[in-house]
């Protein structure tokens, strides 16, 4: 990530990263990319928000992305905006993610809890391997 990007919120660096995505992929006749625009932000929570109980206020992990979406639409501000290659496709796709999650919530909700263990899981193995690297053997 460049020096730009680093001053940038999470959120902020969220929005840049759907601009991107949009930019690279969208695809009006993809029947699955407002699904895939959902596992982005359930990834970006698990990464940088969840282990920090940040937009974890709820049990219900659809209730947690719903207000982490709030606060990235909050920031889209006119400034910010400018940046944005593609503004109006992002307002669309954020509001059609909306109507999606609505229409979701229950098949939603445990996509998360799957991706939630298995992000846990890969953390967990990532520090057994890290710690058990370090070790010395003792020879007798």
């Amino acid at each position: 990530m460049d020096n730009k990007n680093e001053s940038l919120t999470r959120e902020e660096q969220l929005i840049m990263l759907i601009d991107k995505y949009i930019n690279d992929t969208y695809n009006s006749e993809d029947e699955i990319y407002t699904y895939k625009l959902y596992l982005i932000f359930v990834g970006y929570h698990l990464k940088y928000f969840q282990p920090h109980a940040i937009y974890s206020d709820s049990v219900n992990n659809i209730d947690n992305i719903m207000q982490m979406f709030c606060s990235v639409f909050i920031c889209m501000k006119s400034n910010f905006i400018k940046k944005l290659r593609n503004k109006e496709a992002i307002f669309i796709q954020l509001n059609a993610l909306v109507d999606y999650i609505e229409g979701n919530q229950i098949r939603l909700e445990q996509v998360y809890a799957e991706l939630k263990a298995q992000y846990e899981k890969r953390e967990i193995s990532k520090g057994v391997i890290n710690n058990g690297s370090s070790r010395k053997r003792l020879r007798l």
